[in-house]
């Protein structure tokens, strides 16, 4: 009697498996370092940048409360 069904190829043991690295031989996909070290500058710029602009406007906004304020506390002090 003949079986059909094909067998898994037989599993090896951890200590028969290689542990050294081994090349992929023809690849043609595939980023340089150049441009990975490029784009994560430029993601780190952008952040940095990001943060800049949003403290400026978060500084901006509050020197125009504390004016405000400083003006309220002025006619409210010329009244008493």
């Amino acid at each position: 009697m003949r079986s059909d069904v094909t067998s898994a190829p037989p599993q090896k043991a951890p200590e028969d498996r290689s542990t050294e690295f081994v090349a992929v031989q023809g690849g043609t996909e595939g980023t340089s370092a150049e441009s990975l070290l490029v784009a994560a500058y430029l993601v780190m710029w952008a952040v940095l940048l990001g943060l800049l602009l949003l403290s400026w406007r978060r500084q901006s906004r509050l020197e125009t409360r504390l004016a405000t304020l400083d003006q309220k506390l002025r006619q409210g002090a010329g009244k008493t």
